[in-house]
């Protein structure tokens, strides 16, 4: 397999753009979002194989096995197997523990120059505006579960033309360069200040074969993952692929956990969000139910043990679960019971159904938030430990049960 066609495996979609070194391709760059800055030289022969990648604007680099064995195997070993490298036995051990050896390390995360945040600032706040006048998102939005408390939460908004901008008035050293705003969607990152510090927009004229992504990460934000959610205290991580879809998982755990959106699942972990899955009990890896999701699980797996699979039971991914009716609060409630004891699990599904029925039924979103954060910090909790937990559900239920008894 080619270094092109490898790409393609893992999502990415390489352009021709020059014959240097028997053909040079440009891409997507999965670490720094730049929309064409990955090159890749599939006839570039290399000390032990063919093909070679390198980013103009973060600079990684390497040959076609780096390549696999960083977004597609996830092993030195496999990914020689995989690209169909030839490399010797004499070296094969050598350069086996040498790649092997070298531990995850979680990138860094540059601050940004007041200029670029100021400029950010005020489109996010334009484009924030524009997005009340667009039914046709607003209603786009909502089918993928995006209300607008969610859209106010996250200043989400609309772009309806495309701007270039000279990039020196946003602080970027390129002259001659101008910076893209293409029309579409507006997705911002903030930092827990709520400064801007990353800009993302779904081009409303995307289509297959494009030149560029559909989805364009604007020239200067900081690279890394996006947090969504308030993280201190919370015990349930969720990792995500799309933005709107960590907003809408952020949104429905807030008593309990937060969602990290990793924007491309060929991106790995930054230095803020290593801490995080580090320390946070449960981290759920809700990736996509395809072959590029599933590598992205492994991935994780990799970088953190206690990373669990929890891709949803239907449909592709979650804001597709989402717009065919699917309930992915009540879902993921139900999939961290899997934790407890099962002598305990029924008496929790039980609860969590009676909670689901009530808030469904009298929209009390906020009544049994408090049990609810207690049962998501699961059976090592010092109540559950205790079993003070189980003992008030039970008493709950059998509360209930008598009361529908005398009253049937």
């Amino acid at each position: 397999m080619d270094i092109i066609r490898l790409a393609q495996s893992v999502g990415l979609n390489p352009k021709w753009v020059a014959g240097t070194n028997g053909g040079e391709y440009a891409t997507f760059c999965p670490v720094c979002g730049g929309n064409d800055r990955l090159r890749l030289w599939p006839n570039k022969k290399m000390n032990n194989c063919m093909g070679s990648y390198w980013c103009r604007k973060c600079e990684i680099h390497g040959d076609i096995i780096e390549f696999c064995k960083k977004y597609h195997c996830g092993s030195f070993e496999d990914a020689v197997k995989c690209t169909g490298a030839f490399v010797p036995d004499n070296k094969m051990s050598v350069l086996y523990k040498k790649k092997e050896n070298n531990k995850f390390v979680p990138s860094k995360i540059e601050a940004l120059n007041d200029k670029w945040m100021s400029k950010a600032n005020i489109f996010i706040e334009e484009s924030h505006k524009q997005i009340w006048q667009q039914a046709n998102i607003l209603s786009y939005l909502n089918r993928r579960g995006v209300s607008e408390e969610i859209i106010k939460q996250n200043k989400l908004g609309y772009n309806p033309s495309d701007i270039y901008q000279d990039k020196t008035e946003w602080g970027l050293i390129e002259e001659d360069k101008k910076l893209w705003l293409p029309a579409g969607i507006v997705i911002p990152t903030a930092d827990p200040q709520g400064n801007i510090i990353r800009i993302k927009i779904r081009r409303d004229n995307w289509s297959e074969g494009d030149q560029y992504s559909k989805y364009i990460v604007i020239s200067g934000s900081q690279q890394g993952l996006n947090i969504f959610g308030i993280t201190k205290d919370k015990n349930v991580m969720v990792v995500v692929e799309s933005e709107l879809d960590a907003m809408v998982m952020s949104f429905e755990i807030r008593n309990f956990g937060f969602a990290i959106a990793v924007g491309s699942a060929l991106k790995n972990p930054d230095i803020l969000v290593d801490s995080l899955a580090k320390k946070t009990p449960y981290l759920l890896i809700c990736h996509d139910n395809d072959e590029s999701g599933k590598k992205m699980f492994e991935k994780w797996k990799t970088f953190y043990s206690n990373s669990q699979a929890c891709p949803t039971p239907v449909c592709k991914d979650i804001g597709e679960a989402i717009q065919q009716g699917f309930d992915i609060r009540d879902w993921l409630l139900k999939t961290l019971v899997k934790f407890w004891d099962k002598e305990d699990q029924d008496l929790i599904y039980w609860y969590l159904d009676y909670v689901h029925k009530s808030r469904k039924k009298h929209n009390t979103n906020e009544i049994f938030v408090n049990t609810e954060k207690e049962i998501m910090s699961g059976p090592n909790s010092p109540r559950a430990k205790t079993r003070e937990l189980q003992n008030g559900l039970k008493l709950v239920k059998d509360t209930l049960d008598e009361y529908l008894k005398k009253n049937s």
